[in-house]
């Protein structure tokens, strides 16, 4: 192959190879990625070297591309999807004679920026293996790039070059991730300005979307631990699932596809030691159960049943409550986090209903004419409420493969086009619903449901965040859940035993906490931490020293020795594999009693080994014949596995007369 068409066809494969997470993430449309990908195909398919397009050609599509990345968008969801768009274009235009000497490394560096694009906007725990793989595919087409290019300058003739040793490919790599783990926890953050989603939902990467409900969990099928919840005096076959309602967020405004949950006005409670504040004024102690929590989750949220009319916090803890009743903890308290709630299991703790809970988006005609079909015949508000309940239930599905297009109101989307979606969808749209129909209401997102943990309590976990409904109907607040039963957590029961997708979910919570959400006050606490052990080592290490030292020094000392030749036998700087093997056969006979003068031929050190070592004669015989052959001849050194075996059977038998 000459070296041009094997240039040219690397890299068209590596133009393959980057491209792999782009229709995954997104980050590139159909329309730009397809024209990219059946260039490279073709270039890569091809059976000799392309020309490249001409000049005047490329002059002309220049101004088309950006009128595509334009037209497209523009930067309007950020920098990095035009660029990428632009990246794929511009590199599609190139590859065509991307096999010549003076554009490979042009187009070399443009598929390094579509490879950046779709590293930047991915982040699935899988991208760590794809991008080892990426590298090794990398280290090897550069080797060979280098060994055509070596070779075209020696004026041969596209001679096939060898493939780089497995040892120093694997070795990269290993470096390439001891070096890239450090580095990745000492610079600063660097954010992708694509990797944000609408409507609560975070697009925690292009292969997946983990659905975060405001900060307080995310919708899957997670086991991390959030909380242990208890309830003195009461079994638990005798605990009602409402009073495993626990709300974190309640939300009033929904504007602009999202809901504002107002936290930045919070008052703060006078709590003092264990003393009890009350939340809701007039209710009678007779009345009220007790939930013993016990938060083991960061992020700020506290949760308490929906009827919470006190709290107690066990601990010295600054505790706020917004305007619509949600606690908050200052971020970086210390955790576990030991408060109790006394709550009213047949009440709805909430502030009177206002303005802002009649509130529509614009455009919202079609919501009424859906809300008033839904409710059909129903004659009072609390009949409404049920039936708007009931027709979300049964004509629309869960689910929690979500794809709302950025430019779309997620609701009107849901109502009207999907007709799926996860729990805030349902509740969201029952919210606009009700509103429509001038029934006050509000969405809650926290989490519903638990885990017995075998001693009375439940363990609340992950999986069971959801969202929810309170609507004021017949001169009170009541809890309204429109999510299908299939997407309520409810009570699951105690998992026992391995289970891959747990494990796999437990792998997924580590790489969003220490490679996602890895932020500039983890980085500090690790230099603060690296510090504290500096401090702590440092009178260990100076009585330590001169015997680590010393030690080192004598390990060196032991392998230089054994690595120094007897006689004066050393390999010609940048010698072959056979000269390198024989080299080997010949130190290692001179340390066996082979007498090796500085004019010893290779046919007389031959003789002479043979002599010494009969049985390993022919081997000898036939390694000394390959290094005349290779060095005198020009003709290929054999394979390394058979000079490997020779090279072992020699010392094999020195050994053994030793």
């Amino acid at each position: 192959m000459s070296p041009v068409l094997e240039r040219q066809r690397w890299l068209a494969a590596l133009a393959l190879a980057v491209a792999i997470p782009l229709p995954l993430t997104g980050i590139v449309s159909a329309p730009f990625l397809l024209p990219y990908v059946l260039v490279a195909g073709w270039v890569l398919a091809t059976r000799r070297p392309l020309p490249p397009i001409p000049a005047w050609v490329e002059n002309l599509l220049a101004p088309v591309i950006l009128v595509a990345v334009v037209a497209a968008g523009g930067v309007r969801f950020g920098v990095l999807r035009p660029m990428a768009q632009l990246a794929v274009l511009v590199a599609a235009v190139r590859l065509p004679g991307c096999g010549q000497r003076s554009r490979s490394r042009l187009v070399g560096g443009m598929i390094s920026l579509v490879g950046v694009a779709g590293v930047a906007s991915s982040t699935h725990p899988t991208l760590a293996l794809y991008l080892v793989a990426l590298l090794i595919f990398v280290l090897v087409a550069v080797a060979r790039l280098t060994g055509v290019e070596l070779s075209e300058g020696g004026g041969g003739r596209g001679r096939a070059t060898g493939w780089p040793p497995l040892r120093l490919v694997a070795g990269s790599v290993v470096v390439a991730v001891l070096i890239a783990a450090p580095l990745f926890a000492l610079l600063p953050r660097l954010r992708s300005p694509f990797a944000a989603g609408p409507f609560g939902g975070r697009a925690v990467s292009g292969f997946r979307e983990a659905i975060a409900l405001h900060g307080i969990g995310d919708v899957k099928l997670s086991r991390r631990l959030v909380m242990k919840v208890t309830f003195p005096g009461v079994q638990a076959g005798h605990v009602s699932p409402d009073w495993l309602r626990l709300v974190g967020a309640t939300m009033r405004h929904y504007r602009a596809g999202s809901w504002v949950d107002g936290r930045g006005h919070g008052e703060r409670l006078a709590i003092r030691g264990d003393r009890t504040v009350a939340l809701a004024a007039g209710r009678s102690v007779a009345d009220l159960r007790r939930a013993e929590i016990v938060l083991e989750r960061e992020g700020g949220n506290m949760f308490a049943e929906v009827g919470a009319a006190a709290i107690e916090v066990h601990g010295s803890v600054g505790v706020t409550r917004d305007p619509l009743g949600a606690l908050r903890f200052p971020r970086g308290s210390e955790l576990p986090i030991s408060y109790a709630v006394d709550f009213d299991p047949a009440r709805v703790e909430q502030p009177a209903p206002g303005n802002g809970d009649l509130e529509l988006p614009a455009g919202s005609d079609r919501i009424r004419e859906l809300a008033r079909q839904a409710v059909s015949t129903a004659r009072n508000p609390l009949a409404e409420a049920l039936a708007v309940e009931q027709y979300l239930q049964g004509n629309f599905h869960y689910s929690l493969s979500v794809n709302a297009p950025v430019r779309e109101d997620p609701v009107m989307w849901f109502l009207f086009r999907s007709r799926e979606g996860h729990c805030e969808f349902f509740a969201s749209s029952m919210v606009l619903l009700l509103r429509s129909l001038g029934i006050p209401a509000r969405m809650q997102a926290g989490y519903a449901g638990g885990e017995p943990d075998g001693e009375g309590g439940y363990n609340v976990r992950d999986s069971h965040a959801h969202a929810w409904v309170v609507a004021y109907v017949q001169d009170r607040w009541r809890v309204f859940d429109p999510t299908p039963p299939e997407g309520r957590p409810g009570f699951l029961e105690a998992g026992g035993g391995f289970s891959l997708r747990q494990t796999w979910d437990s792998f997924e919570s580590q790489w969003d906490r220490w490679v996602l959400t890895f932020s500039l006050s983890d980085q500090a606490s690790i230099i603060q931490a690296g510090a504290e052990a500096a401090a702590r080592l440092r009178p260990a290490l100076a009585r330590g020293a001169p015997a680590v030292v010393l030690a080192v020094a004598l390990v060196v000392l032991v392998r230089l020795r054994r690595r120094m030749p007897a006689g004066p036998v050393k390999p010609p700087t940048g010698a072959p594999r056979i000269t390198r093997a024989l080299t080997v056969v010949v130190t290692r006979a001179a340390r066996g009693g082979v007498p090796i003068d500085p004019g010893t031929t290779a046919r007389e050190f031959s003789r002479r080994a043979s002599a010494a070592f009969p049985s390993a004669a022919g081997t000898l015989e036939w390694l000394v014949g390959e290094h005349e052959r290779c060095r005198y001849a020009g003709e290929a050194p054999p394979a390394r596995a058979a000079l490997r075996r020779a090279v072992r059977a020699i010392g094999a038998a020195i050994a053994a007369r030793r």
